[in-house]
């Protein structure tokens, strides 16, 4: 029985989160089948136009590890 891709597959793909055994099929099928590289095409557009948000956490956390960090370093000496 044949596996149809699904957005699943797609989405995963598109995060690098496929094998290559799954990339050569989703190839494949995207090659064959209009819609289902229409949907990827789709998918691939609204991944770009995300954000691209980086965090860092605030001074007042990173004093914290920090302290937490010398206290446990003490502890162990």
């Amino acid at each position: 029985m044949e596996k149809n891709a699904t957005n699943f597959d797609l989405i995963r793909s598109l995060y690098n989160e496929t094998t290559a055994s799954e990339n050569r099929i989703l190839a494949e099928d995207l090659a064959n089948n209009a819609d289902l590289k229409a949907e990827y095409t789709m998918l691939r557009e609204a991944k770009n136009a995300l954000p691209k948000v980086q965090f860092e956490p605030s001074e007042s956390v990173l004093d914290r590890i920090m302290a937490f960090s010398r206290q446990t370093s003490a502890q162990t000496v």
